[in-house]
């Protein structure tokens, strides 16, 4: 007998229903795709030299929403809290730029802070400028003097001082939108 011999004789129920019972139990012994989804994530180590300065954080303002009068935002550097003046609308996170340093325990250090940052609108078409820029030199930095000579003292035992700063974002009537970077130089004198 040949295969196409059997395909001619007739089928019997019970053949059938073996059958359709087999094909039910190979789907269901065959398991479901399962979707997968991978991403990429970054991971940081910050090494702080002796008598070096490392930028741990950047500035950022959040998102802002301008309008026809202008305004400003005022990052605090004690609180890390943003408030605006004028009519503009502000959302998203806001934090001051954070900085490491490491000397030894009860030395001198001079910070420089620059007196504007000038942003610039990636692509072209616009800037803006920060200044009033703040220093938030807590826990670990206590001034020497009257505070105005920005001369502090280093306070941690192991000498690893961090400090951050703040300012006031200056935000035009109708500011183009768009994403604006700047950079500046904060410098530490060790004495």
């Amino acid at each position: 007998m040949t295969w196409g011999d059997l395909a001619n004789k007739p089928v019997s129920r019970t053949v059938r229903a073996c059958c359709a019972a087999l094909a039910c139990a190979l789907m269901a012994a065959t398991p479901a795709r399962a979707d997968t989804a991978t991403t990429t994530a970054t991971a940081q180590a910050i090494i702080v030299a002796p008598l070096s300065l490392v930028a741990n954080q950047t500035m950022n303002f959040g998102r802002i929403a301008p309008t026809p009068a202008g305004g400003t935002v005022v990052l605090n550097p004690d609180t890390n809290a943003c408030t605006t003046t004028g009519t503009i609308v502000r959302v998203g996170t806001c934090r001051p730029a954070e900085f490491s340093g490491m000397g030894v325990r009860r030395m001198r250090v001079r910070i420089t802070l620059p007196t504007t940052i000038t942003l610039t609108r990636v692509g072209g078409g616009g800037t803006m400028t920060v200044n009033n820029l703040a220093l938030d030199p807590t826990p670990d930095l206590v001034p020497i003097g009257n505070g105005n000579s920005r001369r502090w003292e280093i306070q941690p035992n192991n000498g690893i001082f961090d400090f951050r700063v703040g300012g006031t974002l200056n935000v035009g009537a109708n500011q183009a939108g768009g994403t604006y970077d700047g950079t500046f130089v904060v410098t530490v004198q060790y004495q």
